[in-house]
C-alpha cells in the first residue's frame, strides 16, 4: 500500500496540473491568437460601402474565423437609412449589427429604438477624419485669399466660415481668386449629403459654422432652424453628387481631380487606403491632391451597434489589436480603442496631420432635422 507521504505527493502533483491547465485555458480564451472554443457563429452587418474592402480583406476575415470563431456577411447601406430601419425591417434582413460611419447615426438609431434590443451595445472601434480634397492650383489660390494655412507641409482650412459665407453662397469664381487654370464657381462638392454619411459629415461641419459663433459648439435645435436655408443653399451649389463614399471619391480622382472638383469632401482614410493599392504607382497620384483638414473638423466615427450577443463578439473581435493595426496600414483607418497605433509616420509620402482638431457633431435631434433638409428642402 502506498505511502502516506506518497498520496499527499501525488495530490499536489495533480492540483498543480488543473491549476496549471486552468491558467492555459484562461489565456487561450483571452489573449488574441488564443484557441476559442467559441461556437463557429455567422453575422450579418449592415454597414458603410467605405468598408468593404475592409470587411472582404482575406486576413481579416481569417483572423475573425480562427480566432472568434465569426464569419461575418457584410451589407453595405448608407449610414442613415441603416439607424432609420425599423425594429421588423432589421429582423427581415435578418441583421445583428448596424456599422454606420458616424457617432450621430448611432444616436438616430438609440432614439429611435430606445429599449427595443435588450443585449444592445454600441463602441466606436475605428475612426476618419472629414477631410477636404483639393489640387495644387485650387490650394495655392486659398493660401493667398488667407483660408487655407500651411504648417510644414501639411495644410489647414483655418477659415471655412469665410469660404462657405463670402464665396461659395455669393458665387464667386476661381477667376477671382486668381487661380490660374480652375474655372467656374467655388464649391466644396461631396458625395450626396441625402444618402452618404461622408456628404452628410459636411453638411453636420457646415451647420455647425453658419449656425454657431463657436464652431466647437454643436448648434441647438432652435440655432439649427435658422440656418438650415443656408446650409441647404450650401448644398444646392454643388449640383449632381456621387451616391457613395468609395465610388464618389474614386470617380473625383479619374475625372481629373482639382480640373472636375477643386474642392472635394471625403474621409482623409480614402486616399490612404488607394496609395497603399497602388504601391509605387502612386507618386504621380500624389503630386497633383493636396490633404485639407477643417481646423476643426468632424471625426466620421464608426461604431458597431450590436444587437445580440453574437453581434457584440464581432464587436469585441474587432478590437483585437492585429486586426486594428491591418485596418490602419492597409485601409488608413485610425483606431479607435488602441492609444498610439495610428501613426502619421506609418506613411511617409502623405502629409497627414498626427493631431487634428475636432468639434462635436449634432445631437440626434439637430441631426433629423438637417438630414430632413437635405432630403427636401421644403423641410429647412
Amino acid at each position: 500500500m502506498p505511502s502516506p507521504r506518497f498520496l499527499i505527493g501525488l495530490v499536489l502533483v495533480l492540483v498543480v496540473c488543473v491549476a496549471t491547465a486552468y491558467v492555459l485555458t484562461q489565456r487561450g480564451e483571452d489573449e488574441p491568437g488564443g484557441s476559442t472554443t467559441a461556437q463557429p457563429v455567422t453575422v450579418t452587418c449592415l454597414g458603410g460601402s467605405e468598408k468593404t474592402e475592409l470587411m472582404a480583406d482575406p486576413e481579416i476575415r481569417q483572423l475573425l474565423k480562427d480566432r472568434y470563431g465569426l464569419t461575418v456577411v457584410y451589407n453595405p447601406l448608407g449610414s442613415y437609412d441603416q439607424v432609420q430601419l425599423s425594429a421588423d425591417e432589421l429582423a427581415k434582413r435578418k441583421a445583428d449589427c448596424l456599422w454606420p460611419s458616424s457617432a450621430s447615426a448611432q444616436s438616430v438609431f438609440e432614439s429611435l429604438h430606445a429599449g427595443a434590443y435588450p443585449q444592445y451595445r454600441a463602441e466606436t472601434v475605428l475612426q476618419s477624419p472629414e477631410v477636404i480634397y483639393a489640387g495644387p492650383q485650387g490650394t495655392d489660390a486659398l493660401v493667398k485669399a488667407g483660408i487655407v494655412s500651411k504648417r510644414g507641409d501639411r495644410y489647414f482650412i483655418v477659415d471655412m466660415k469665410k469660404l462657405l459665407l463670402e464665396h461659395v453662397l455669393k458665387h464667386r469664381t476661381w477667376e477671382s481668386l486668381g487661380a490660374a487654370d480652375l474655372r467656374g464657381p467655388i464649391a466644396v462638392n461631396s458625395t450626396d449629403a441625402a444618402k452618404s454619411n461622408s456628404g452628410f459629415t459636411l453638411a453636420q461641419l457646415q451647420l455647425n459654422i453658419i449656425a454657431t459663433d463657436d464652431v466647437f459648439s454643436a448648434p441647438s435645435l432652435a440655432q439649427a432652424k435658422k440656418a438650415l436655408t443656408t446650409v441647404r443653399a450650401v448644398y444646392d451649389a454643388q449640383g449632381l453628387q456621387a451616391a457613395g463614399s468609395d465610388a464618389g471619391f474614386r470617380q473625383w480622382l479619374t475625372q481629373g481631380a482639382e480640373f472636375h472638383a477643386p474642392l472635394y469632401a471625403g474621409y482623409e482614410n480614402q486616399l490612404i487606403q488607394l496609395v497603399v493599392q497602388l504601391g509605387p504607382d502612386s507618386a504621380g497620384l500624389l503630386k497633383d491632391v493636396r490633404v485639407l483638414y477643417p481646423d476643426p473638423t468632424i471625426y466620421s466615427d464608426h461604431p458597431i451597434l450590436a444587437l445580440n450577443d453574437n453581434a457584440i463578439r464581432f464587436l469585441d473581435a474587432m478590437k483585437d489589436p492585429q486586426i486594428q493595426g491591418i485596418a490602419w496600414r492597409k485601409y488608413g483607418l485610425r483606431s479607435g480603442v488602441q492609444v498610439g497605433l495610428s501613426k502619421a509616420s506609418d506613411f511617409p509620402t502623405l502629409p497627414l496631420a498626427e493631431q487634428i482638431r475636432t468639434t462635436t457633431p449634432p445631437n440626434a435631434e439637430v441631426t433629423l432635422a438637417l438630414l430632413a433638409c437635405v432630403r427636401d428642402a421644403s423641410k429647412c
